[in-house]
């Protein structure tokens, strides 16, 4: 009898948690955005939170939380009850090899929704820097190794990435061109436009309002192709430097959270991603949606963790 009255609780457990999947969600969900106020993980969850709003009939309260390098805000996703009402936007940080290291949080920390955005990156400077194309800084760079400073986000961030790749393509090294630290696109551009920096490494969605602004210098893309929001920027390839490079951002729920909790997100976020309004705001901010489901975005992460440790061990 004592089995029986247990199978019976351990069936009617897995009964209610069916059902708290089926009627997800009843109350609001919070998105957490592990970076500043002003960059793309930021702007792209404002736009988009209105959005679900209107779709799962439940409001969507977007908190910044910042700090460590991105370690704080994923942190907070990972660690959250797996019930699908906190969830975040995990960046390209979670498979980058030192950042795991340090952090103890990688994508194995996450459960998958729906990639949203690739972030390809520009290589910027102030308007009025000495450099009009970047043939003109990379010679100056080789000239004086060491001399300037660039930033873009965290040591080992993505946008770190993007300039190890780039100098490794060179034939120079991290010590040419130093890395300062920063806490997100947003403070990184403003370090360089006050002079603390001389290059910067962010997407070219986060430096367009500053570029339109007479602000900022867009030397070249790391894109395949030439940007339609910028046609008159070339590609690094265009230049001979084979080196193309972009960010991403991905929502997520925390590991373990329940399948069907994931799929009502998912399909919220493959519809949102296809709202007009959302659409037009991201087209204005230069910011490139590329949705992708669960699955897909699951295989995705997959191949980014291969290719960044790939990158990691050609240039440390």
């Amino acid at each position: 009898m004592k089995k029986i009255g247990f199978m019976a609780a351990i069936a009617g457990a897995a009964l209610a948690v069916t059902a708290l999947a089926q009627s997800f969600p009843v109350r609001p969900i919070t998105m957490i955005v592990p970076w500043s106020p002003g960059g793309s993980t930021d702007l792209t969850s404002r736009a988009m939170a209105p959005v679900l709003d209107k779709i799962l009939g439940t409001p969507i309260n977007v908190v910044n939380r910042t700090g460590g390098g991105g370690a704080v805000g994923h942190g907070s996703i990972s660690t959250s009850r797996p019930d699908g009402y906190t969830i975040g936007i995990i960046t390209l940080e979670v498979v980058l090899p030192p950042w795991v290291e340090q952090t103890k949080i990688g994508a194995e920390s996450f459960s998958p929704i729906s990639l949203l955005v690739l972030n390809p990156v520009a290589i910027v400077v102030r308007k009025d820097a000495p450099w009009k194309t970047v043939q003109d800084l990379v010679a100056d760079i080789r000239a004086n190794k060491g001399k300037y400073k660039a930033s873009g986000t965290a040591k080992f961030g993505s946008y770190d990435f993007a300039r190890l790749g780039f100098l490794d393509k060179l034939g120079l090294n991290d010590k040419d061109l130093p890395w300062v630290p920063a806490q997100g696109a947003a403070a990184a551009l403003q370090e360089l436009v006050s002079g603390g920096v001389n290059v910067g490494f962010v997407s070219i969605g986060e430096s367009s309002a500053l570029t339109k602004a007479g602000e900022l210098r867009q030397l070249g893309f790391m894109t395949d192709k030439r940007f339609e929001g910028f046609p008159d920027v070339p590609t690094l390839k265009e230049l001979g430097i084979n080196w193309t490079f972009a960010s991403f951002l991905m929502a997520a729920a925390p590991k373990n959270t329940l399948t069907n909790v994931v799929a009502k997100l998912d399909e919220a976020m493959g519809k949102a991603a296809q709202d007009p309004e959302f659409l037009k705001f991201m087209k204005n901010a230069n910011l490139v949606v590329n949705y992708l489901n669960t699955k897909n975005s699951k295989a995705f992460l997959a191949e980014r963790t291969k290719a960044m440790a790939a990158l990691y061990n050609a240039v440390k």
